[in-house]
C-alpha cells in the first residue's frame, strides 16, 4: 500500500513495524528551526475522520476544468503542426485534450507527434504524446488525478500551466505518416506573482543501454528555483525477467557538493509503489490518483513498461538546483544485457532556470524501437565473447565481505578454455581461516546454486559455506590451468532476507601447489541460479 497522510512531529520521530516488512519507502520533510509544528496525536486523526472522507471522495473523482475553451483540429503531415495560441494576460492552462488518429500507426504517431508549450516566451515544454500521457506503443486508457487516457483514446492532461504576460500550446508531427490530431486547451485567469512559476515537462532517449556496469541514469539536472512533481519511465525489455532494481538518487541544493543524495531508493518497482517480489504481468497494470504501472510488457514484462509517478505532499523543492538520477540496473549481471530507457520529468521552475534536457527531434522522429530490434542487438552483443546463458557473472560483484588477508588481483590466474564473458573475480587467500564473502541480492525463492572456478597448480581448497550452512569443500588445485567441469554444485539453497550470502574459506592447499607471493587462488567465473521465479 502507499500512505500520503502526513504526521507531523515537533521534535523527532520514530517509525517501527510490529512484523517483518517486506519492503518500505518513508520520505519526511524537514522545517526550519523555530516552525510551529503540531505533532500528530490519534485525537486528532478521528477528528478530521470527515474531511478524509471528502478528500479520499475528490480523488476518486476528475477534476472538472471551467474556463475558456480553444480547440483545433487538422491532419498534421511530416514537418506540419498546428497551434493553439492562449489568451493575453496573466492566465493558467487548466486542461489540454489531445486525441491522434494514425490508423495503422498509431504507435509511432504516439512517438513522433510532439507537445510543446511556449509560455512568456520560454520553451518549457516538449515531450512527445505517448511519453507525456504514459502511452507509449499502444493506447491503454487509465485514470490519474493529474492525466487520464479515455477508452475512445483521448488524452488529457490536468496539470496547471500559468504564465504571466501569453503562451501558446502546439503539436507538432516529426514522423512520415501524416496524423489527424485534434488539441483542446481550456484557461483561466490567473494571479501572477513573485511565487508563481511555469510548468516543465522534458524528455530523454538515448540508444539502447547497457545494464551492467552499473551507472547513474540521469533524468534531469536543473539550476534555479523550482520544484519536482513527477516523471515517467518506459522501458523496453528484451526478455523475460525483472527490468528494475536501479535505485533513485535525487540531490537538493548543497547534496550535490556532499556527494549524498537526500533521497536514496531501494529499487525502482520501490519507487514506482508496487513492490511485490516477482515478477510483473499485465495483471499487475494499475492507475491510483499518483501512482500508475500503466503497461507491463507480457509475458513476465518482456516488451514496453510504462510507469509514472506524481508527487504532491512529496513533490521536491529546490531553491538553487537539483540533480535527478536513477540507477540503469536490472535483474541481471552480463554486459550484453541491454534495456531501451525513455524518460519524461515533470516540474514547475521561477523563470530564468537551466536545465540540461533538450528538445530531441531525432529521436522522437525515428521508428519506434521495437522488441525484435532490441533482443537482435543483445544476440549480436552475445556473439561477441563467449557466454552461458543465466550465468551471474562473478567479476561484476562486489566482495561484500573479506579478511585481511584476502586480496584482489594480486596476480594473474591462468586459465586454459574459456572463460564466460572473458573475465574472473579474481582472489588470493595467505592462511587457512581466510575469507571472502559474495552476497548475490534480490532472491526470493529457494534454488539450486552452483559456481564455476578455475582450478590449477596455484589454487587452493576451499570451504564454501551459503548462509551460514557449509555446501561443500573443493580442492581447486589441478597441474594445469582450466575450469570446473561440471561447476561446483552446491545443492537447494534457502534465501535468507532475500539473499544468498556466499563465503569461501581457504581450508589449505593440495601438497602439490605452488604458490605465488606465499598466496593462493580462487577465480570465479560465474553463479548459476536455478528456480521455479520465471514460471510463476
Amino acid at each position: 500500500g502507499n500512505l500520503y497522510f502526513p504526521i507531523p512531529y515537533a521534535r523527532g520521530c520514530k517509525i517501527t513495524m510490529d512484523s517483518r516488512a517486506f519492503y518500505n519507502i518513508i520520505n519526511y520533510r524537514s522545517y526550519a528551526p523555530g516552525t510551529d509544528v503540531r505533532t500528530f496525536t490519534m485525537a486528532d486523526f478521528k477528528a478530521v475522520a470527515p474531511l478524509r472522507e471528502k478528500v479520499a471522495q475528490v480523488l476518486n473523482t476528475t477534476p472538472d476544468a471551467r474556463g475558456k475553451t480553444i480547440q483545433k483540429a487538422q491532419t498534421l503531415s511530416q514537418g506540419q503542426h498546428l497551434s493553439c495560441v492562449l489568451p493575453v494576460g496573466a492566465g493558467a492552462v487548466k486542461q489540454l485534450e489531445i486525441k491522434l488518429e494514425a490508423s495503422d500507426a498509431m504507435a509511432q504517431a504516439l512517438r513522433s507527434v510532439v507537445i510543446k508549450g511556449q509560455f512568456d516566451r520560454d520553451q518549457t515544454l516538449w515531450v512527445p504524446v505517448g511519453d507525456f500521457f504514459n502511452n507509449v506503443s499502444k493506447i491503454r486508457p487509465y485514470d490519474m488525478w493529474e492525466r487520464s487516457v479515455e477508452a475512445d483514446g483521448t488524452l488529457v492532461c490536468r496539470w496547471v500551466m500559468p504564465y504571466e504576460q501569453q503562451g501558446e500550446i502546439s503539436l507538432h508531427n516529426l514522423g512520415k505518416t501524416p496524423v489527424k490530431a485534434s488539441l483542446t486547451v481550456t484557461t483561466a485567469p490567473w494571479v501572477w506573482d513573485d511565487r508563481s512559476m511555469h510548468f516543465h515537462a522534458t524528455w530523454r532517449m538515448d540508444d539502447p543501454t547497457p545494464t551492467f556496469p552499473l551507472y547513474d541514469w540521469n533524468f534531469l539536472c536543473a539550476q534555479g528555483r523550482g520544484v519536482i512533481v513527477g516523471d515517467q519511465w518506459t522501458v523496453l525489455n528484451p526478455r523475460e525477467g525483472w527490468w528494475g532494481e536501479g535505485d533513485e538518487k535525487i540531490y537538493v541544493d548543497d547534496d550535490i557538493e556532499k556527494r549524498f543524495p537526500s533521497h536514496f531508493g531501494t529499487g525502482t518497482e520501490d519507487y514506482y509503489g508496487w513492490a511485490g517480489g516477482v515478477v510483473p504481468t499485465p495483471d499487475d497494470e494499475f492507475a491510483k490518483p499518483f501512482l500508475g504501472n500503466i503497461i507491463v510488457g507480457h509475458p513476465r514484462s518482456m516488451g514496453y513498461n510504462v510507469c509514472t509517478r506524481t508527487r504532491v505532499l512529496d513533490a521536491i523543492p529546490f531553491r538553487e538546483k537539483i540533480q535527478f538520477d536513477v540507477e540503469s540496473s536490472c535483474g541481471t549481471r552480463q554486459r550484453w544485457h541491454y534495456l531501451q530507457y525513455a524518460q519524461t520529468t515533470f516540474w514547475y521552475a521561477r523563470p530564468g532556470v537551466e536545465h540540461n534536457r533538450n528538445p530531441l527531434p531525432n529521436m522522437a522522429a525515428r521508428p519506434l524501437p521495437t522488441l525484435a530490434d532490441l533482443q537482435r542487438l543483445v544476440e549480436e552483443a552475445k556473439k561477441e565473447q563467449y557466454i552461458v546463458e543465466g550465468a551471474l557473472e562473478a567479476e561484476l560483484l562486489t566482495v561484500a565481505q573479506k579478511s585481511q588477508g584476502v586480496h584482489e588481483n594480486a596476480a594473474d590466474i591462468p586459465v586454459w578454455g574459456e572463460m564466460s564473458s572473458g573475465a574472473l573475480k579474481n582472489l588470493w587467500f595467505e592462511a587457512p581461516g581466510d575469507f571472502a564473502i559474495i552476497k548475490l541480492t534480490e532472491q526470493f525463492e529457494a534454488s539450486r546454486i552452483r559456481v564455476c572456478a578455475a582450478v590449477g597448480p596455484q589454487n587452493g581448497q576451499y570451504d564454501i559455506y551459503v548462509n551460514g550452512l557449509l555446501k561443500q569443500t573443493q580442492d581447486l588445485y589441478s597441474n594445469h590451468g582450466g575450469m570446473t567441469n561440471p561447476c561446483i554444485d552446491l545443492g537447494q539453497c534457502e534465501p535468507v532476507n532475500n539473499a544468498f550470502v556466499v563465503r569461501f574459506e581457504f581450508k589449505g592447499h593440495n601438497v602439490n601447489a605452488r604458490a605465488q607471493a606465499n598466496k593462493y587462488a580462487l577465480g570465479i567465473d560465474f553463479f548459476l541460479i536455478e528456480n521455479d521465479f520465471l514460471k510463476r
